[in-house]
């Protein structure tokens, strides 16, 4: 048998024992999270704050009871595994990214635009990984990176390609053009996090749980800031048609058919007695999807390598991606079209070279971790 396993074989690895239930987790929790997205940000474009409070709150409540012991004065939180005051800086840079590309979608970026630009940050943590960390890549990952940033370039500069006719065209150019600097900045913040991430994880070990909780709690007093935006966003939700939850879940692919058919038929009629207005139902849908995709990704995070888990991720996005044009007719223009073909193939390009690197690092010695990056020197000293 080769000593160099196949690109292919490779990959089969995704099917080891949890990774079924993880990849249901990821692929259903952030596809169904990307539709209802869309329903919402079309009828509210600028509700970005109250959609983000909704999911922290929701993944914060939810993972108390896994934080949460009894002392002798009542209940209190377990010690922390990671120094708190490093999911403080964690938890800052996580609340400023999320608030951020939720913002951008109020200001004329599209959902595919937005999924495709999210890819590129490849480009920003390999340069950060570089400056910060003293890595190094192989050529091949700095070639799928540039495929993947070309392709970024060339989806947003097609996005932005209409005609301007009078002031209302240069204002929603201007519009554009500040939804992609409000992008520019949540993707390099973005990479910093997942070096600090990274860094955190290989000193402190991989507690998921633990900082899906702290990064989602911690940020709860952040919220206060936009307390004026969040209530006139609840306002229009509450005016939005009512209707019951059944009826507005059914517009979702799978889940609609899953309650139509497979629900018995008291909980049904119980769920038709529940009369909301549309936005709130959907937004209810969001907040759970995210705390699936979260979770899967989470999980994801602690068995595998962080090569595994940015193909598994940008797979996702491709899926959400081809959710939102065929089912939501957005515009996808051939320049839109070309520049994902190139994330893709960069996706491809940077995930067979890192494969091939891992492999090499392997060679010399069974006992050596099948890691991602490529490895560093003193970067534990850098960012501690």
């Amino acid at each position: 048998m080769s000593n160099n396993p196949s690109f292919m074989g490779s990959l089969a690895r995704i099917v080891a024992p949890e990774f079924p239930l993880i990849l249901s987790l990821i692929f259903g929790g952030c596809c169904s999270n990307v539709f209802a997205l869309e329903v919402i940000v079309k009828d509210v474009p600028k509700s970005g704050q109250l959609v983000t409070f909704a999911q922290f709150l929701f993944v914060a409540l939810e993972g108390l009871r896994n934080q949460v012991e009894w002392g002798s004065y009542g209940p209190r939180l377990k010690p922390t595994k990671v120094p708190l005051s490093r999911w403080v800086v964690l938890v800052t840079l996580f609340f400023i990214v999320s608030v951020l590309n939720n913002l951008a979608l109020g200001y004329r970026i599209s959902m595919p635009l937005h999924i495709i630009f999210r890819s590129g940050g490849l480009f920003a943590n390999m340069v950060l990984g570089t400056i910060i960390l003293g890595k190094r890549y192989p050529t091949g990952q700095v070639v799928g990176v540039g495929l993947v940033t070309m392709g970024v370039v060339w989806a947003t500069l097609d996005n932005a390609n209409m005609p301007v006719k009078g002031a209302e065209d240069q204002a929603d150019t201007g519009e554009f053009l500040i939804g992609i600097t409000i992008l520019v900045i949540a993707m390099i913040l973005s990479a910093c996090m997942g070096l600090l991430q990274e860094v955190t994880y290989k000193k402190y070990g991989k507690q998921w749980r633990e900082g899906l909780f702290y990064t989602h709690f911690l940020a709860l007093p952040f919220f206060a800031l936009f307390y004026t935006d969040l209530m006139e966003s609840a306002a229009v939700y509450s005016a939005s048609p009512a209707a019951p939850l059944p009826v507005v879940f059914e517009q979702v692919p799978v889940l609609g058919h899953i309650l139509s058919t497979l629900l018995p038929g008291p909980i049904r009629s119980l769920l038709d007695t529940i009369i909301v207005p549309k936005l709130w139902a959907f937004l209810i849908l969001n907040m759970l999807t995210q705390y699936v995709c979260i979770a899967g990704v989470n999980r994801m995070t602690a068995v595998a390598s962080s090569l595994t888990l940015n193909l598994i991720l940008n797979l996702r996005k491709f899926t959400s991606l081809l959710i939102s044009i065929l089912y939501f007719n957005n515009d996808f223009g051939v320049g839109a079209q070309m520049g994902t073909g190139l994330v893709i193939l960069g996706t491809i390009v940077y995930t067979h070279a890192g494969i091939l690197s891992s492999n090499k690092k392997k060679e010399p010695t069974t006992s050596t971790k099948n890691t991602v990056q490529p490895v560093t020197t003193n970067e534990d000293k850098r960012l501690s």
